[in-house]
């Protein structure tokens, strides 16, 4: 038996078919890079959730209610009871007196967003790294709390505030600052 060679209209028919696939497969890639790229954060609002956070747990040391604020997620990796033990660790011997957002680092197509914070008093300076977990559509709340200076990251994407956000201890209450 003798085989034909494929018609003309069979290799167009082809052609169409392997030109609609390629469009398909562009589509599909244009709509998945721009799902990942849908998460818009409000880092004013993720810094202010940070720092209420640092004002119930370092200035009043209300270890509940800082607890409390914590992400689900940050709830299922950390006991209450272990999270006062970690907080009061980090603190051996002073608590910050004043707050101040320095810097936020929004985390590639996550619903995270990274708030540096710099924690000061009359002898120490502390240097924090939270994890806000969240975006501008669902609120925040703290993921994770880091300390120490220097924090890895892979990509920098790291901007200043400006102006920063600062609260400040004081005898009645603390009351948020903007500097310059």
């Amino acid at each position: 038996m003798r085989q034909e060679a494929p018609s003309i209209q069979t290799a167009c028919r082809h052609s169409d078919d392997l030109r609609r696939f390629f469009l398909l497969a562009l589509a599909l890639m244009i709509m998945l890079t721009s799902c990942a790229e849908s998460v818009k954060h409000d880092e004013i609002r993720a810094a202010k959730r940070a720092l209420e956070f640092g004002r119930f747990v370092f200035f009043e040391k209300n270890f509940d209610k800082g607890y409390d604020l914590l992400s689900d997620g940050g709830k299922r990796h950390v006991p209450r009871d272990k999270f006062k033990q970690s907080i009061a660790a980090m603190h051996a011997r002073s608590y910050p007196t004043k707050l101040t957002a320095t810097e936020y680092e929004p985390m590639a197509d996550e619903n995270a967003i990274y708030i540096y914070v710099t924690g000061q008093n009359s002898e120490e300076q502390f240097n924090y790294r939270l994890t806000m977990e969240g975006s501008a559509a669902t609120d925040y709340k703290v993921l994770k709390i880091d300390q120490g200076t220097g924090f890895f990251t892979l990509a920098s994407r790291k901007q200043p505030f400006k102006p920063t956000l600062s609260i400040e201890q004081s005898l009645s209450n603390a009351a948020f600052v903007n500097e310059h």
